[in-house]
């Protein structure tokens, strides 16, 4: 039992440690991304920033503690290969959900800069008609 909770606890104290440091590197580095798209309003880049983080957080907790399922008997080299499978497994894991919370931040700043360099588009209105709305032709 002695190897399985020392495996147990370096693995939480890892795991914990590793998602609290991704989180607030989300949470910083998103954080200007989304200042530069939402311009003014930097409370709501704060918001949805730190929206971003807890969801990640959440899901990089639970699958963290969903991940770790300890046999009772193990002798000191099947400890450290468990440990390290686990936690390799965990790391691949959140560099996969990382890159896909910066690909949704870079989502956000091409479009913010789409937008700045598209140029006004009106719609052109459609001249007045005596007939009824059935019968006039389709905008486009």
């Amino acid at each position: 039992m002695g190897n399985a909770l020392m495996v147990s606890v370096t693995y939480i104290v890892v795991a914990v440690g590793l998602t609290i440091g991704l989180a607030r590197s989300l949470y910083l580095n998103g954080l200007e991304v989304l200042r530069e798209r939402e311009g003014q309003q930097s409370a709501l880049a704060e918001a949805t920033s730190r929206l971003l983080v807890i969801g990640f957080s959440l899901f990089m907790m639970g699958y963290a503690f969903l991940l770790l399922r300890v046999e009772d008997e193990m002798n000191g080299v099947e400890a450290l290969q468990f440990l390290v499978r686990r936690l390799g497994i965990l790391l691949v894991s959140m560099g996969i959900i990382h890159l896909l919370n910066t690909l949704i931040f870079l989502r956000f700043r091409r479009n913010r800069n789409d937008e700045e360099d598209r140029p006004l588009r009106r719609r052109r209105a459609a001249p007045p008609s005596d007939a009824p709305p059935s019968e006039q032709a389709p905008l486009r």
